[in-house]
C-alpha cells in the first residue's frame, strides 16, 4: 500500500475553507415535527448531538444553525419526527469548564455541573502542576472540586510516605480528597455516596483510569479502556469526546477526553491568586495593591511561604502558571 503524503500548509487551508463553506450550508428540517421537548445533551458530534428526553430514551438530533456551543450537561428544547430530532434551543447555563484552544480561542468542555472530580494516579505519572491547575480553573468557575487519587494499589512501598503527604496536603487546604483503586475495590463505596444526586464530571491526564472508574460505578456503561504506554509512560486516549452516564437514581457523571496538559491561558494573569485557596488569603496583606507575589518587596504570600505556613509545592505552582499565562 502506498504511503499517504502529508498535506502541505497550503492543502490544508484549502481543506479548511471548503470545510467552512460546507457547514455555513443550512440543513434542510420537515415541517411537521413534533411539539417541544425538553432535554439533555449526552455528547456532541459535529452538527448532532446525542441527547435524552425526560424520560432517559437517548435519540441523536440535529442542531439548528447559530445555536452556539453545546456540550455534554447542555438543557436543550428540541423537536422530534418520525425519523428526526431537532435541537431548537439550548438553555442558559447554570455553570461551565471551559479551556483554551490552539488558536487562542475558548472551548467548553461541560456545562451545569455541581462538582468536577479531578483523577490523578501515581501511573503514568503523577502531577501536582496539572492537579493545580484543575483546581485554579474550578475555583475561578465557581464550581466545587474533589480530588480522587485513583490506581493506589500500585504505589510501592517507596512512594507512600510521598502520596500520603499529597493526600493531607490537599485535605489540609480544605479539599476534599478520594484515596480509591478500582482493582482492590478500596474507597468505592465512600466515592460512590459523593456522586449520589450530583451532576459531575470525571477531568485528568490520560491514563488516570477515568474509563475504568465508570466502568466500575456504572457496570452497564461497558467503556472502552485504554492502556498506558510503555514507553512513553503517558496514558493512551480511549474517550474521544465527552459523554455522560446516568446514575440509577438521581443525577449523572460525565466523562472527559484525558489531556496531557491542562492550559489556563484563558484567564487573566491577575485573577489566577484567587484559584489558591491557602495564598489568596495572605494576597490582601501585601505592601502594594499590584504584587504578583513573585519576588517584589513586601510580599506577603512570599514571606508566608518562609514561615512554612505556605507549601512550597503550592508556591511553585503558582509562579508556573503565571509563567504560562505571560509566555502564551
Amino acid at each position: 500500500m502506498a504511503k499517504r503524503q502529508k498535506l502541505t500548509l497550503q492543502q490544508k487551508r484549502r481543506v479548511a475553507k471548503s470545510q467552512r463553506k460546507k457547514s455555513e450550508q443550512p440543513l434542510e428540517f420537515p415541517d411537521d415535527l413534533g411539539p417541544i421537548e425538553n432535554g439533555i445533551v449526552i455528547s456532541r458530534f459535529g452538527e448532532q448531538a446525542d441527547i435524552a428526553d425526560n424520560n432517559r430514551q437517548v435519540l441523536r438530533a440535529y442542531l439548528r444553525q447559530n445555536l452556539g456551543s453545546c456540550v455534554a450537561g447542555d438543557r436543550v428544547s428540541f423537536r422530534r419526527g418520525s425519523d428526526i430530532a431537532v435541537i431548537e434551543s439550548i438553555s442558559e447555563r447554570s455553570s461551565e469548564l471551559n479551556r483554551p484552544t490552539r488558536h487562542s480561542g475558548i472551548k467548553t468542555i461541560v456545562a451545569n455541573i455541581d462538582q468536577i472530580m479531578i483523577v490523578v494516579a501515581p501511573y503514568p505519572e503523577y502531577s501536582a502542576i496539572i492537579l493545580d491547575r484543575y483546581l485554579v480553573a474550578c475555583e475561578l468557575a465557581k464550581v466545587t472540586p474533589h480530588i480522587i487519587f485513583n490506581k493506589m494499589d500500585l504505589v510501592s512501598a517507596e512512594q507512600e510516605a510521598f502520596f500520603a503527604q499529597q493526600i493531607n496536603l490537599y485535605r489540609t487546604i480544605g479539599y476534599q480528597v478520594f484515596p480509591i483503586s478500582c482493582q482492590t475495590q478500596t474507597g468505592i463505596s465512600e466515592l460512590t455516596e459523593q456522586f449520589l444526586g450530583q451532576e459531575s464530571i470525571l477531568v485528568g491526564q490520560s491514563g488516570v483510569g477515568k474509563s475504568s472508574l465508570i466502568n466500575t460505578l456504572l457496570p452497564d456503561a461497558d467503556m472502552a479502556v485504554g492502556e498506558v504506554s510503555e514507553n512513553s509512560r503517558l496514558g493512551t486516549h480511549t474517550t474521544t469526546a465527552s459523554r455522560l452516564f446516568f446514575l440509577p437514581q438521581n443525577g449523572h457523571i460525565i466523562d472527559s477526553p484525558g489531556v496531557r496538559e491542562f492550559g489556563l491561558s484563558h484567564i487573566d494573569a491577575d485573577t489566577v491568586i484567587n484559584g489558591f485557596r491557602d495564598l489568596l488569603p495572605y494576597s490582601g496583606q501585601c505592601k502594594f495593591r499590584n504584587c504578583r507575589h513573585i519576588n517584589e518587596t513586601g510580599c506577603a504570600v512570599l514571606a508566608a511561604a518562609e514561615e512554612a505556613l505556605i507549601d512550597p509545592q503550592r508556591l511553585t505552582s503558582f509562579h508556573s502558571i503565571l509563567r504560562s499565562i505571560d509566555n502564551a
